[in-house]
């Protein structure tokens, strides 16, 4: 009985020993401590393997890139699939993987390249990721779009100094040769258009323009044209509305000479537009007969080359292609500001500054003249606007004879057909000049003018007006530059020595301020031919 009480107290102090340890919990902070490591460290591993991985896949991608831009180039001479791989191998990457497919065409070459590369992981293998692949892809092309070009050149008289005509002419030519370069010629296929836009102090639309853009009537022996102040504020010049010619005027002899000696604007096609060009040879012929003279509207030559990008002119383009002066593949030229295959490019340079721009005034511009004239009798009659009357010389034209009369001159039969006629304004601008029209028709000799003090005054003195000066010519070019900019025409501009007025606007027009370029002497044409590469750029398309 005792030895059985004995083993019933063991079993119970057993018992409750055992209950004591299951409810004790000293320890258990320490074996999740434990377990909390293990994650961390887990983790934090798996974070560094990810930051191995982006580092790996971000070089890759980067080599891939470079590479593949490289092999795109159209100027690349080497085959495409061993330009990649070269980058690759000089790269210090390994165990790459890379497949390459490379694309040409007429117009583009294409190359689209994958790479992959395999990383051991470090850490994350512990939970069942050995290695992991970093992917780069990507597809470069130069793909020569549609090109549309105004090239503005300055042949003020200063481009005659230090040589700078010369390095212009270069310069320029050899830009031409650089931007025609994605022309077919062999197959006759044309992807760059060129207009070429001369300017001094005037625009000399030259008889190819005039033959397909409306100018206004008051004479046909020059070409030269101005635009009004509202006429900068839009890109188009529209080939159906007359555009006001400069007048056929002598302005440097206005005080000097009597007769008329140089005309303000030249009546020929010298420094006229080249308007939509695709011949290399044309081009360069017209840039090497360019001269040094006269002085600086920067203005007019850029709103004409603004004008040849916009689509308005279309119908101007489409009648020189039927006649065979512009190249048939151009017929839908100019394309519209939006078309995403279309370039529209201007580059203007000038070495100078905007200075005055003169014409004759519009009184005394166009129409009839005060001045009749009876052809059979050899009789001229003056009309005086501020007394009504005429003051008719005698036959030999001796200036203290002659009477007034409320008529101009007839011979006393006008049923004979023959009359006194008002001869238009344009006659006597091509022939004298203002001083002496005023002194030869309307001074009275030892009696003094004819009693028209004012008429007098304004014809000699006042009959050629200064219609924009320099700073008028600034904010037209700002203007243009402005108007250009909005509808996408990508300037470039370079300042060619010139000083700081003329810096400024062309800084202003530049449409990025990488595409202006400051320049002296012969760095004119690294200025050109940066531009050109410019145009070449290569795009990563994808």
């Amino acid at each position: 009985m005792i030895a059985r009480t004995r083993k019933t107290l063991q079993k119970l102090r057993e018992s409750a020993s055992l209950c004591g340890f299951a409810r004790e919990e000293d320890g258990t902070v320490t074996i999740f401590g434990l377990m909390m490591f293990v994650l961390m460290i887990g983790v934090g591993g798996i974070a560094i393997d990810v930051m191995r991985y982006e580092t790996q896949r971000v070089q890759l991608q980067y080599t891939l890139d470079r590479a593949i831009l490289a092999a795109a180039a159209m100027t690349q001479e080497q085959d495409a699939e061993a330009v990649v791989r070269n980058y690759f191998e000089v790269s210090g990457l390994e165990n790459y993987r890379l497949t390459i497919l490379p694309e040409e065409g007429f117009n583009y070459r294409r190359v689209s390249a994958h790479a992959e590369m395999d990383i051991n992981s470090v850490f994350m293998h512990m939970f069942g990721v050995r290695a992991m692949t970093s992917p780069a892809y990507g597809v470069a092309e130069e793909r020569v779009q549609n090109v549309e070009i105004s090239l503005v050149l300055d042949i003020s008289g200063s481009m005659g100094w230090n040589g700078k005509l010369r390095n212009m002419q270069t310069a320029a030519r050899e830009f031409v040769t650089a931007v025609m370069e994605p022309n077919d010629y062999a197959s006759d296929e044309m992807l760059v258009s060129m207009s070429i836009v001369p300017y001094n102090g005037r625009v000399n639309a030259g008889s190819t323009i005039e033959s397909v853009f409306t100018l206004s009537n008051e004479h046909n022996a020059s070409s030269c044209t101005r635009f009004d102040q509202a006429d900068f504020q839009t890109t188009a010049i529209d080939p159906s509305q007359p555009i006001e010619r400069l007048a056929h005027f002598d302005y440097d002899n206005r005080a000097r000479y009597s007769t008329f000696r140089w005309p303000h604007c030249q009546t020929d096609d010298y420094g006229a537009i080249l308007p939509w060009s695709h011949n290399i040879a044309a081009l360069h012929s017209h840039i090497d007969s360019l001269n040094a003279d006269g002085w600086t509207a920067i203005d007019l030559g850029m709103k004409w080359a603004v004008g040849l990008l916009d689509p308005a002119a279309a119908p101007a383009l489409q009648a020189l292609e039927s006649s065979g002066v512009v190249h048939s593949d151009f017929v839908e030229r100019p394309e519209a500001f939006n078309d995403r295959e279309t370039m529209k490019i201007i580059v203007l340079m000038t070495d100078g500054e905007n200075t005055n721009q003169y014409d004759v005034v519009q009184e005394f511009k166009r129409g009839p003249s005060t001045i009749l004239y009876h052809e059979e009798d050899d009789r001229w009659s003056m009309y005086m606007p501020e007394t009504g009357v005429y003051w008719i010389p005698d036959r030999d034209y001796d200036d203290d004879d002659g009477r007034y009369s409320l008529q101009p001159y007839n011979d006393g039969n006008p049923s004979d057909g023959h009359e006194s006629v008002a001869l238009p304004w344009p006659y006597f601008w091509a022939r004298w000049s203002a001083r002496m029209m005023a002194g030869e028709f309307y001074w009275h000799g030892s009696r003094g003018y004819y009693g028209d003090w004012d008429y007098y005054r304004d014809l000699r003195y006042n009959s050629i007006e200064l219609y924009a000066g320099a700073n008028q010519a600034d904010a037209n070019l700002r203007a243009i530059c402005d108007a250009a900019r909005d509808q996408g025409i990508i300037v470039f501009t370079i300042a060619f020595e010139a000083p700081q007025r003329g810096e400024e606007v062309m800084r202003y027009c530049a449409t990025e301020p990488a595409n202006y370029y400051d320049v002296e002497g012969t760095e004119i044409s690294e200025a050109f031919a940066s531009i050109a590469n410019t145009i070449d750029q290569l795009k990563l398309v994808q």
